[in-house]
């Protein structure tokens, strides 16, 4: 049995099946692949990051525009904050902060204030409240994404804080704390990891 000869226009016809399936394949991966990362985030969104974790690297300007680690913190430990000026809540905790700041130093705990304001918001803020302490810009948020403290509104933090050992390692996260609250339970937390 003989074969059959191919058409004149097979080579024609398998480039045209070829870009088809290429143009296919491009379509999924430009609708699958977004709803993918979408559900990523979706799922990711408001998971703190993990208890026993070492805490992410950062260099972020403080209220007078000097750059500020958290491995400067090293060998003490820290209460690494997320704010927003804007909201009542915000102001409250930066007096509650203010006001029992010597009793953290006491503890020999650092405090870290990190929200998206600019340097000069902070700056004015720390002036208008009596803050001695470091308060961070983010303004493009990478710091406060890595934390996993941004919320799905703009430029608008979780009331979310992380108490973090000499090592840089999380030893408890705060959710939704009232500024009262979180005075109180931090020290009292501080206390009991340092067997105070």
């Amino acid at each position: 049995m003989s074969e059959r000869p191919l058409p004149a226009n097979h080579e024609l016809a398998t480039k045209v099946q070829k870009a088809i399936v290429k143009i296919v394949l491009g379509m999924i991966l430009v609708a699958v692949a977004p709803a993918i990362v979408m559900i990523s985030v979706i799922v990711n969104n408001g998971k703190p990051l993990e208890i026993g974790k070492q805490v992410p690297e950062f260099s972020l300007p403080d209220q007078d525009n000097h750059r500020v680690s958290v491995s400067d913190f090293k060998g003490h430990w820290c209460l690494l904050y997320f704010y927003n000026e804007a909201r009542a809540e915000g102001l409250i905790q930066a007096r509650r902060f203010r006001d029992h700041y010597e009793g953290f130093r006491a503890l020999d705990l650092q405090l870290i204030g990190i929200s998206y304001d600019s340097v000069p918001s902070h700056h004015e803020f720390a002036a208008k409240v009596g803050i001695s302490h470091p308060l961070l810009s983010d303004p493009e948020g990478d710091v406060i994404e890595d934390y996993s403290a941004h919320t799905s509104m703009t430029h608008m933090t979780k009331n979310m804080s992380y108490l973090v050992d000499e090592k840089g390692i999380i030893k408890k996260v705060y959710l939704d704390l009232s500024p009262d609250e979180q005075v109180r339970v931090v020290s009292s937390d501080v206390r009991r990891f340092k067997h105070l």
